[in-house]
């Protein structure tokens, strides 16, 4: 699987492989049960009936019903409710890929909305496998799941309209569970129809638009019986169970065992099922649908009218013909139909009939009917009315889903839940439709699956293992052929044409032509009034008897006559139109049958599943007794078998998971490579196999996971697609990603920036707490212990927490959690103590010292079950410390006696690099703290025995440099720096020397309008402040407010130059101002450029002693500078040494004492000879002074009085008065400006360290 991978600038980066792998992190799921078996059956090491029997068992056994087949979903009936579709179950399935989670039939509804969204390609499922399986629990489901996560992605001011396409769609299940659901011997809730449900969704918005259903077949014969221990349809126990009281009253309803359609067959209450709470479910689905209140009333009279048809019965008169046994119930369902009781009476014990042959053609003749014809005239009113109120039903929440203003292109989802496969003791007509339809879906799965993926494999020229499989289509037409052999339904036909008029007729003409049906077909058998077809799922046999009378389907004309003279208009209109009895008279054309109208519906059927892209779903019922963990391997393993896990298993081995075409698959993936697309922008040039290529190699799939074919690639396993889609969403979670990463870094900027500022000014003001904090701890050694070299750094400071215990996360909030101290800690770092143990030599072991107000702690590294855990050693009260023991030398350790030392709290012998600022934060928490510096340190190894460390110096090569060597009591190390130096003052940070105006324009126009407003404030204050001077040298204000100096122009010509501010190293192609160096030998600087000056006063007469060492230049005017200490600021006519000379008109000068070096202006200063006095060489004191000292020394000259030039200007000039006033106005001018100059130059390397983080943080884009 690939990874995700971070586009880069560079081809190098853009091309280079992946360092990680992509295997996720694993995290511990706590939802997550111990896995059984596996979840997917590919993954099985063998692949056979036993084998996958095997492992359904196990997964059954451990309440995990699902498992997969590729994308194919097995699903194991538990017969109990597992909890396992609440509303958290259906949001960790939201939005989750199939492999991401365990296998569920919420996942294959995710997949099916996924694809609809991503692809545009509609979907349907098809649900599978023998009644009891639970195919209608699994469609009721994918339901559930569709209209969940479609309506709550949806947002806008629509949101009404589709939540109540939402609840309409649901309220179909409790509906037509109730007309067309029943209780079997296999099934409680078992679907006595077939339903296919589509829907609808806007292209645009994907949200549901609107829903349709088609209904097939529905089992007529269960209204006018049932075999024992089954019921009737739900509706009929709801309905008497529940009765409201107006219908009570109006229809005379009474309880179920009133009525013999409702208790021949001995069973009325059903375990696990709650007929008064399923009556209340099914009127809110009807009020959610639409139902006005006149129809519902309708509906509840047509089915009173169907349970009081039951309860007429008939008696043989006097002729042997028959008569209703009781009037009144006749005249009780003529009222319910509104007829006449007449009509109706007669259209039951007589049938008319007209002939259409002979030479009385065209006579009708009044047949009366014997008991056995009677009832079946008065069972076939039943179930015709009841026929014509499903279809109605079924029809009128079609009328309440539909939506008129929806595109024609929309899409679609499909769910079909239809009967599964029977076979019973006796099978009649039904059951071979039934049979006949799951045969059709088979050969959907067959073509859909198998051999479709074959025959793909061979087009597009894919290497592939050929698989064996059954193909039924030979048992499908073996069933609905018409040529070249007729099959078992053009028979029927057949038979019902030779001989219409007498069904036992027609039957022995059918039983004449079942050899022709299957003469030359292997999976057929003929036995004599009986026959046999090897189905898919098994040999069932058929009765003949009464085969063809179910054929027919139709109503009597009698019957229909009947009721068209109906004054109710629901009956003689809606249910039965006009249509329905002309159509029966017209002798024209033949009624469609039965098996015409299942053959139609079958294949519409399998044309409509054809345009959609299918899932799977194959239900297996474990056991015939509905009972929970009971699982019957024999029984399982027969469905195994028949349902073709085992060639489907093989051929998904085999094939691949994933296929598009080259145009899609750019279409979906162009952004995962950057050479195919750009900011979202589709880039590539040449042909889309080509892009094809291109997006895999960039994403780094093996070429073992795909192959190219002729128009479509193809991919092996779905972990590959998956990691495609996976990288295709975090590409727009990148992009959004450095956006809001970009904008927290500058927000980080602004905040840092005023903290700077904030620390800065505090510092002028207040001074450094941490360095004042190191100063303090430094008196307290008295001068008495030498220093090392890092603790002299201008730069050290006594921060406290090193560890960061105090931050909100990290090593040191780790720390303080492990250990449990909620105090904030003062001082934090590593170091070592002193450990003894009885009959060994001391040993040095690694600690962590932590001090709080109260405690200082000491917290060991120790293994516990081979984990690495910290502890507390030893936790010392601060008040109970007497002294703390320091030797003279620069060694590191520290001893910590105590007051009232115990076993458990001893003295403590540490070494710590910190030592001086951890006996500081003693000293300050604890003031009566004794502080012993000496040769020799002494501490209590025990209760009351003292022990005597020694100290000695030594510089042999086994003395580590920067740490100390303790053998035997005694600690050696080298010599140290004098116990009396300080430390200097905190050095500045080197100034950038990027150009950021070069990359942001932001940055260019912020130095340049504070370039041009330093210009005009500058130059103001520089006139008025130099009295005295020419106007072009009261004009001249030096420099940029940042880095940059531009070169100095003649004096002759009016220029001004911006002041200068803090100077840089100087650069041979930019205008900078170097900074000078600290002690670095000085270079002879190259001859000085000449210049258009006005002639200086007259020098005086040169000396004849050794020419200097430098040249030398006097002051034209006053250069006061801007406080900054790389400036050496001069009053006029005073006479410095020049020692180097840059173009960018900055020349470094040293008064003629050499005690004062910095940078000043060309244009400021004229050649002169030296003075008197001038070549005199420095003292040897001065010449052999430190480095370090020279160091301190010029960061303290940088704070010195600007009266300094005019003790330098005295040393060649006469201390008259003229020169002491003069002294005195520079001293003026430089503090009146020091203020706001300061302020300025921060604000530019504010701007500067700004830019200089946005150019080093700046994203790869």
């Amino acid at each position: 699987m690939a990874i995700v991978k971070r586009g880069g600038r560079s081809k190098a980066k853009q091309q280079a492989p992946p360092t990680k792998s992509g295997i996720k992190k694993a995290e511990f799921e706590f939802h997550k049960k111990k896995e059984v078996g596996v979840s997917d059956l590919t993954l099985l090491t063998k692949i056979t009936d036993e084998a996958i029997n095997e492992n359904l068992q196990k997964r059954f056994m451990n309440d995990t019903i699902y498992t997969y087949i590729g994308h194919v979903l097995i699903s194991v009936n538990p017969f109990r409710d597992l909890g396992i579709y609440t509303t958290s179950t259906l949001n960790e399935y939201k939005g989750r890929n199939r492999l991401e989670v365990p296998p569920h039939v919420f996942a294959i509804a995710e997949s099916m909305y996924y694809n609809l969204k991503s692809y545009g390609d509609n979907q349907c499922v098809i649900i599978s496998g023998e009644s009891g399986a639970g195919k209608t629990e699994a469609a009721k489901q994918i339901m559930q799941y569709i209209a969940y996560v479609s309506v709550d992605d949806q947002a806008g001011a629509n949101s009404e309209g589709i939540s109540k396409i939402k609840d309409m769609v649901l309220a179909t299940n409790p509906l037509l569970e109730s007309f067309g659901c029943a209780k079997t011997l296999r099934n409680n809730n078992s679907s006595r129809h077939g339903k296919y449900l589509e829907i609808y969704f806007d292209p645009s918005t994907y949200h549901p638009s609107a829903a349709h259903i088609t209904n097939y077949l529905l089992e007529k014969q269960r209204i006018v019986s049932q075999i024992t221990n089954e019921r009737n349809f739900h509706i009929f126990y709801q309905f008497t169970k529940n009765c409201p009281p107006q219908y009570q009253q109006a229809y005379g309803i009474q309880g179920p065992e009133s009525y013999i359609y409702t208790s021949a067959a001995r069973c009325i209450d059903v375990d696990g099922i709650n007929d008064s709470k399923d009556f209340n479910d099914t009127l809110k689905a009807m009020q959610i649908i639409g139902l006005t209140q006149d129809e519902q009333d309708n509906i509840f009279r047509v089915l009173a009218s169907i349970l009081w048809i039951g309860n007429i019965s008939f008696v043989e008169d006097e002729n042997g013909n028959a008569i209703p046994r009781d009037e009144s119930v006749t005249n009780f369902v003529a009222y319910l139909l509104n007829v006449e009781p007449v009509i109706l009476k007669t259209a039951f014990v007589q049938r008319v009939m007209q002939t259409s042959h002979g030479m009385r053609r065209g006579s009708t003749y009044h047949v009366p009917l014997n008991i056995v014809q009677a009832t079946a005239v008065r069972d076939a009113l039943a179930k015709g009315l009841y026929n014509n109120l499903f279809d109605w039903i079924v029809e009128r929440v079609n009328l309440s889903l539909k939506n008129t203003d929806v595109s024609s292109e929309r899409k679609s989802i499909g769910i079909l839940d239809i009967y599964g496969f029977e076979i019973f003791e006796h099978n009649s007509f039904e059951q071979i439709c039934i049979n006949y339809v799951n045969e059709k879906l088979q050969q959907i799965f067959i073509q859909l699956t198998l051999k479709a993926e074959q025959d793909e494999y061979v087009q597009e020229q894919i290497k592939w293992t050929p698989i064996n499989y059954f193909n039924n289509k030979v048992v499908c037409d073996l069933i609905e052929a018409m040529k070249p052999h007729p099959g078992l339904f053009a028979a029927l036909n057949d038979s019902v044409k030779t001989a219409h008029a007498d069904s036992d007729a027609a039957d022995q003409v059918f039983a004449q032509r079942l050899s022709m049906v299957g003469a030359n077909n292997s999976h057929f058998e003929d036995r004599r009034g009986k026959f046999i077809i090897k189905h898919y799922a098994g040999d069932v046999t058929y009765d003949v008897a009464g085969m063809t009378d179910k054929n027919k389907d139709a109503m009597l004309r009698d019957l229909l006559e009947v009721l068209s003279t109906s004054t109710n208009g629901f009956v003689s209109k809606v249910l039965f139109p006009p249509e329905l009895l002309a159509s029966l008279t017209d002798s024209k054309k033949r009624p469609e049958s039965a098996s015409d109208k299942i053959k139609r519906s079958a294949n519409l059927l399998v044309d409509t599943l054809s345009q959609c892209q299918p899932s799977y779903i194959r239900t297996i019922k474990p056991n015939q007794t509905k009972r929970p963990k009971e699982y019957d391997n024999h029984q399982v393993l027969h469905q195994v078998k028949y349902l073709g896990l085992k060639e489907n298993v093989r051929i998904r081995r085999a094939g691949f998971a994933y296929r598009t075409t080259f145009e899609k698959f750019v279409q979906r993936f162009y952004l995962l490579s950057p050479k195919t697309g750009y900011a979202g922008d589709y880039i590539w040039t040449g042909d889309d196999i080509s892009a094809v290529k291109e997006i895999l190699r960039s994403c780094f799939i093996p070429e073992s996971e795909f192959q190219l074919g002729t128009t479509k690639v193809f991919i092996k396993t779905p972990e590959t697609l998956f990691g495609l889609e996976d990288m295709r969403d975090k590409y727009w979670h990148n992009m959004a990603a450095r956006i809001q990463r970009a904008w927290r870094r500058y927000l980080k900027r602004k905040e840092d920036a005023a903290k700077t500022m904030q620390r800065a000014w505090k510092n002028k003001t207040h001074g450094n707490q941490f360095e004042q904090l190191r100063d303090y701890g430094n008196s307290l050694l008295k001068g008495q212990k030498e220093r090392r070299r890092l603790s002299m750094l201008g730069s050290r400071a006594f921060m406290g927490d090193y560890l960061g215990c105090n931050d909100s996360s990290g090593y040191g909030r780790y720390i303080l959690n492990q250990i449990g101290i909620q105090q904030k800690i003062i001082f934090s770092g590593n170091g070592e103590i002193l450990v003894s143990k009885f009959g060994r030599s001391s040993k040095r072991l690694p600690r962590i010292f932590l001090l709080d107000k109260s405690n200082l702690y000491v917290i060991a590294q120790v293994l516990v079950d081979k984990r690495l855990q910290l502890q507390k050693e030893f936790v010392v009260p601060v008040s109970s410390i007497n002294y703390v023991g320091l030797s003279t030398y620069q060694d590191n350790w520290v001893a910590v006696s105590l007051h009232s030392p115990t076993p458990t709290t001893p003295d403590l012998f540490i070494n710590l690099d910190l030592k001086s600022e951890l006996v500081t934060h003693l000293k300050k928490l604890n003031p009566g703290l004794t502080i012993k510096i000496g040769p020799t340190v002494s501490y209590q190894k025990k209760p009351g025995k003292y022990h005597t460390i020694k100290f000695e110096i030594s510089n042999a090569a086994n003395v580590p440099r920067n740490s100390d060597l303790y053998k035997s009591g005694t600690v050696t190390v080298r010599q140290g720096l004098p116990a009396t130096g300080k430390n200097p003052k905190k050095p500045r940070g080197p100034p950038s020397k990027v150009d950021f105006s070069k990359y942001y324009n932001r940055g260019k126009t912020m130095k340049a309008s504070n370039s041009y407003q330093t210009h005009n404030l500058r130059s103001q204050h520089t006139y008025n402040g130099s009295q005295g001077t020419s106007p072009a040298a009261s004009s001249a204000v030096y420099g940029n407010s940042r880095i940059h100096k531009p070169a100095p122009a003649s004096l002759n010509q009016t220029q001004t130059y911006p002041e200068p501010t803090v100077p840089t190293a100087p650069q041979q192609t930019s205008n900078q101002k170097p900074v000078p160096p600290r002690p670095v030998k000085k270079t002879a600087p190259a001859p000085p450029a000449k210049k258009n000056v006005a002639p200086p006063p007259p020098p005086p007469p040169p000396s004849l002693s050794a020419k200097p060492k430098f040249p030398t230049y006097k002051a034209a005017y006053d250069f006061q500078g801007t406080g900054s200490g790389s400036e050496l600021p001069i009053s006029k006519d005073t006479v410095v040494y020049i020692t180097r000379k840059e173009a960018s008109g900055w020349w470094l000068a040293k008064t003629l004492d050499e005690k004062s070096e910095g940078w000043v202006p060309a244009a400021y200063v004229v050649e002169c000879d030296p003075p008197s006095g001038a070549t005199s060489k420095p003292s040897s004191s001065q010449a052999e002074e430190p480095a370090s000292n020279s160091a301190s020394k010029t960061a303290n000259d940088q704070y010195s009085s600007p009266s300094q030039p005019s003790n330098a200007n005295a040393n060649g000039l006469s201390n008259g008065l003229a020169e002491a006033l003069k002294a005195k106005k520079t001293e003026e001018a430089t503090l009146a400006g020091s203020l706001a100059d300061a302020l300025k130059k921060r604000k530019g390397a504010a701007i500067e360290s700004e830019d200089e983080e946005e150019a080093e943080d700046d994203d790869d884009w």
